[in-house]
């Protein structure tokens, strides 16, 4: 086992755990029960804030990944060969496992009452609660099917010389099961939002749930990219081969590596090309379609909102992921890569960032603020608004800490930074216990 990987994983780990313990105002029991939560704030325009972009972030992505995986296991089982992933097949599941946990942890800790929101699931009669009931059951079913898609896979390689014809038939049923509640989960997560201003524009209903999607794809490939890009360098800097240019180029795993950058290459663009189509062709209903959306284009295009726009959306989400994943498509290699990898899920963010917080700020400026202020622009809005929960009562009261830590003010930020340590170190415990590798033994006696 690799030490240096080791106290990596476990420093992230305990850093993630106390940050996450932190929110809880150091009361986990009293968090649960909401005597430690937080307040939305009450007429503001932006009430769901980082933490409801953070588990929409990483719930799609996480999807994304198994999706994309389960994918090219199903249609490549008999032929595997023509699988450029099965040899990372393991890796890239435990990986959408890993993705999820943020997720999962920040829709717990966006609600008032985490320890009681199991009472979601009374509201299947409400329209719009049914939606969020219903992402509740999706959630559960894709952690039970991915969990079974890594067991199954895991035994499917020990018993590679004896494996049976029902071990291989369960590995496909879950991977189709997988693909199922993923894309369902997706499309239900577009519609929740997108139902946030489907009084008023009932295009961003429909957009959101086919945007959802796509980005599952577009996150998932990104997120492969970088971590394979990673994992390969680490392992040639532990392995170190003093390989010659001749050998190099007949040595298969490089063939094989080439082969997977291609296909993660190609498969990038067409994400990308399928994210700047389906945004540019909203931007454009937006803006000629129905008069009543018109200021919103303008707030989009031209106003507060346009920065995250242009420069995130179409420069960072598109156009530059576009350029780098045709470069390494024509010549594969590392650098542009990951390169388009990190862009890319930079990109991301924002698209789910500004996809998430105009719909907020449609339903408010027509429920809320005074018919004078058209379109809703105030200076500001938008980080001032995202970061403004407070906290119920003084959970921290207690606390040594001074007061300039006061979780009250930073609550949001201080879950979704504990939640992305927390993944950056069990992403690579499970890759040092679970046997990811192709034809890599078992370290761990359970899965012995």
């Amino acid at each position: 086992m690799n030490k240096i990987l080791l106290a990596w994983a476990l420093i992230f780990i305990i850093i993630g755990g106390g940050i996450l313990l932190y929110g809880t105002g150091f009361n986990p029991l009293a968090w649960a029960v909401g005597q430690s939560s937080f307040k939305e704030p009450e007429y503001d325009p932006i009430p769901w804030d980082l933490l409801v972009i953070g588990y929409v972030f990483f719930g799609v992505m996480g999807t994304g990944i198994s999706t994309y995986n389960s994918l090219y296991e199903l249609f490549n089982k008999n032929h595997k060969d023509k699988n450029p992933f099965s040899s990372i097949s393991l890796r890239n599941e435990w990986l959408a496992l890993a993705v999820l946990i943020p997720g999962w942890i920040m829709v717990f800790s966006s609600v008032d009452k985490p320890g009681y929101v199991s009472e979601i699931f009374a509201n299947f009669g409400n329209t719009f609660y049914s939606r969020m009931a219903w992402n509740g059951i999706l959630y559960v079913l894709v952690g039970i099917a991915i969990i079974a898609e890594i067991i199954l896979l895991i035994y499917e390689e020990r018993k590679k010389t004896s494996k049976t014809t029902t071990l291989v038939s369960l590995t496909i049923f879950a991977a189709g099961f997988a693909v199922l509640v993923e894309l369902m989960l997706d499309a239900n997560l577009g519609s929740l939002f997108g139902f946030l201003s489907a009084i008023t524009a009932n295009d961003f209903g429909y957009f959101m749930t086919i945007l959802f999607i796509i980005l599952s794809f577009y996150g998932g490939i990104a997120a492969i990219s970088f971590t394979t890009v990673i994992h390969n360098m680490f392992k040639k800097s532990i392995s170190a081969p003093q390989a010659t240019a001749k050998s190099v180029k007949a040595d298969p795993p490089a063939v094989a590596i080439a082969d997977m950058y291609r296909t993660l290459a190609r498969d990038g663009v067409i994400a990308t090309v399928a994210l700047g189509f389906l945004v540019f062709w909203w931007a454009w209903i937006l803006s000629t379609i129905i008069p009543s959306t018109f200021k919103w284009a303008n707030v989009v295009l031209f106003g507060a909102y346009s920065s995250v726009f242009w420069g995130g959306i179409v420069a960072l989400a598109i156009l530059l992921p576009l350029t780098l994943y045709g470069i390494t498509y024509k010549k594969p290699n590392a650098t542009s890569l990951i390169t388009a990898s990190v862009v890319a899920v930079i990109g991301m963010f924002f698209t789910v960032t500004l996809m998430l917080v105009i719909p907020q700020v449609i339903v408010w400026n027509n429920e809320v603020a005074p018919t004078t202020i058209t379109p809703f622009t105030p200076p500001g809005s938008f980080w001032v608004y995202i970061y403004h929960t407070q906290y119920q009562g003084l959970p921290m009261q207690n606390s040594l800490l001074p007061s300039i830590f006061n979780i009250g003010l930073y609550y949001d930020v201080v879950w979704f930074v504990g939640s992305v340590l927390l993944l950056l170190g069990l992403y690579p415990l499970g890759a040092l216990i679970l046997p990811l590798e192709e034809g890599e033994e078992a370290k761990h006696w359970i899965f012995k």
